[in-house]
């Protein structure tokens, strides 16, 4: 019976370890989504107070710096988690169109500040956000294609170099094997000319020891 017992225990604790494995990336990535969320939350409200405290001031140098400032807190939700971003972004727009007339009022005819406006607030949060994460996209895309023209690049040139070095290796040794040659016809030339000269040698020394035989 305790054995029993023991072996039921076991069993327990192995499902209950393994229940716990399974859920753990689950828990994870809830953390994260959490994180990131309580991440944007601040953020919006940071944002808030820097573009009432520039509307209030009437520092349009401030609410331009603030609002490239929301652009690239959007851009970096986006990498972290799409529909984060939207939050952040809803409330960012939602300020801007509640102060719509003061933002007016302070921009102006400015077109530097009002594109940085539009930019925020031209189109729905979704549609700005899934613009971004096209562009991001397409950023990835542009990278990948440029990473791969470069490995077909060095591929060339080493392949290039690889084929130059044989034929320089080719011409080079149909270099020796004619200069060989050449040297080999230059000797044997030289040869004939010797025996040529050796022998016209020997046949005026034989014809002049004839006619000094013959008292000529």
């Amino acid at each position: 019976m305790k054995k029993i017992l023991f072996v039921v225990a076991a069993a327990a604790l192995t499902l209950a370890s393994c229940g716990n494995k399974a859920n753990a990336p689950v828990e994870a990535a809830v953390d994260s989504t959490e994180i990131v969320a309580e991440e944007a939350n601040a953020a919006a409200d940071e944002m808030v107070s820097n573009l009432t405290q520039s509307l209030d001031g009437k520092d349009v140098n401030a609410l331009q710096a603030a609002l490239e400032a929301a652009k690239a807190k959007v851009q970096e939700l986006v990498a972290k988690n799409p529909e984060i971003a939207k939050e952040y972004l809803t409330k960012i727009q939602n300020f801007l169109t509640e102060n719509a007339e003061k933002v007016k009022n302070l921009v102006g005819d400015n077109a530097v500040v009002n594109t940085a406006v539009a930019a925020l607030t031209a189109t729905s949060a979704d549609d700005i956000v899934n613009k971004f994460v096209s562009d991001a996209a397409g950023v990835a895309t542009g990278a990948a294609d440029a990473a791969n023209a470069a490995v077909e690049g060095a591929k060339d040139a080493v392949e290039g170099a690889a084929n130059a070095a044989v034929e320089g290796a080719k011409d080079a040794a149909n270099k020796a094997v004619e200069d060989a040659k050449a040297a080999t016809v230059d000797k044997a030339n030289e040869a004939v000319d010797n025996a040529k000269k050796e022998a016209g040698k020997q046949i005026d020394d034989a014809a002049a020891a004839a006619k000094k035989k013959l008292g000529l």
